[in-house]
């Protein structure tokens, strides 16, 4: 049944049908490649912004925090020479028999981990203003 039948010629069982129908099909799948890639494209797009802007959100958040803190920081040494201060007022009014006997009394309470501490302290403050060092 190749070729004519009756004159006429067999569009069903054609080479020239079956090679147009591979092209057609070849276009459908390249279509779907290039759909599927267009969505894909947009939803990286769309996840990549997201992000920026999820980023952008902690990193004002952390901005807050990190002003709170130093806010905080500065409110507590405030409070702490404000304490100081008092505790010298407090120092002068005292009789110096008690400022000494209280001084013998500090010194016997602080432990060698606190020398060691206050020692450390000494070193790194010597260190920042740039006084050499006389132990050495």
């Amino acid at each position: 049944m190749n070729g004519k039948n009756n004159g006429k010629y067999d569009y069903a069982n054609s080479k020239a049908l079956f090679v147009l129908k591979l092209i057609t099909m070849s276009f459908a799948i390249l279509a779907c490649i290039v759909i599927v890639t267009a969505m894909l494209t947009k939803w990286i797009i769309d996840l990549n912004r997201s992000i920026k802007e999820s980023r952008t959100k902690i990193a004002k958040a952390t901005a807050r925090l990190d002003k709170y803190r130093k806010a905080r920081i500065k409110h507590i040494l405030k409070q702490r020479k404000l304490q100081l201060k008092e505790e010298k007022e407090n120092k002068k009014k005292k009789d110096p028999d008690d400022l000494l006997s209280d001084a013998i009394d500090d010194y016997d309470d602080i432990t060698d981990e606190e020398r060691s501490i206050d020692k450390f302290d000494n070193e790194l403050r010597d260190i920042m203003l740039g006084e050499p060092d006389e132990e050495i």
